[in-house]
């Protein structure tokens, strides 16, 4: 298997998470997104979004980090990530989507607000300009371009974080009934979140995981698996968690006052 993916994006970590949950092998092939080498033209014609991870198996070219996980669980069964019964399939199902759907655009826009913005506006106008042009999807292109030139002030990311803690307060919910999202096992809906998570820890909003109890015991207990040192540990750049650390603490005024309108 060969996978293409960024050491500190959250859909590549969910991805390492149930490859090594699996004990499988794969070939890494590093995509540095801050160069711009997801649109690079070999790339993009394996994945046509621009985005990572993309996974090669068989010959077989997959995208969307969702699918590439019930690949590898179908493909891969001797140690299944899906619950046992079909009313908790069905909720890792939910949890993934309500995942992709609110909580991972949201996760750009929080992530490019506070903690890449200070970089960004460091490099030259024209090469962010050229940069931001090139990504396909126009709602993500536009907010792109309105958390580089207003941050924390920019009008998206008070509904961003909003999403957050809407996907917080339903895993809140759940994990007060249950060890793991969608029971007593560990399941790729535990693998889905776990980024998210680790992503506004590093951001330094952990407020957001304290404040909720049985979320936070969850996240501790992720982070013993040993799956967790190999897709997201080893991998984590002590620079980019730093800039991001400071970045976060930096705008913790302004995200309590955008937080506050």
């Amino acid at each position: 298997m060969q996978l293409y993916h960024n050491a500190v994006s959250t859909c590549s970590q969910k991805v390492r998470m149930v490859i090594h949950e699996k004990g499988l092998l794969v070939d890494d092939n590093l995509i540095d997104l801050q160069k711009g080498e997801q649109f690079g033209e070999d790339y993009v014609k394996l994945n046509p979004n621009a985005v990572v991870p993309t996974l090669i198996d068989d010959n077989k070219v997959m995208i969307e980090s969702t699918l590439i996980n019930e690949y590898l669980d179908d493909a891969y069964p001797e140690k299944c990530l899906k619950p046992e019964s079909e009313v908790e399939r069905y909720l890792m199902r939910l949890i993934c989507k309500k995942i992709d759907d609110s909580l991972h655009p949201a996760c750009g826009i929080v992530t490019y607000s506070i903690g890449m913005r200070p970089g960004l506006l460091a490099r030259p106008q024209a090469e962010v300009d050229a940069m931001v042009a090139k990504i396909p999807n126009p709602t993500r292109r536009a907010a792109r371009r309105a958390v580089i030139d207003h941050g924390v002030a920019a009008p998206q990311f008070r509904e961003a974080m909003l999403s957050f803690r809407a996907l917080f307060d339903l895993a809140e919910g759940l994990l007060g009934e249950r060890e793991w999202l969608t029971g007593s096992t560990f399941s790729l809906a535990d693998c889905a979140l776990m980024p998210y998570v680790l992503r506004l820890d590093h951001l330094r909003q952990e407020s957001e995981i304290n404040s909720r109890v049985n979320l936070s015991r969850w996240y501790d207990a992720i982070q013993l698996r040993q799956s967790y040192a190999k897709a997201v540990t080893q991998w984590l750049p002590a620079g980019t968690i730093a800039m991001l650390n400071e970045a976060g603490l930096a705008t913790q005024a302004e995200i309590v006052a955008a937080m506050e309108n």
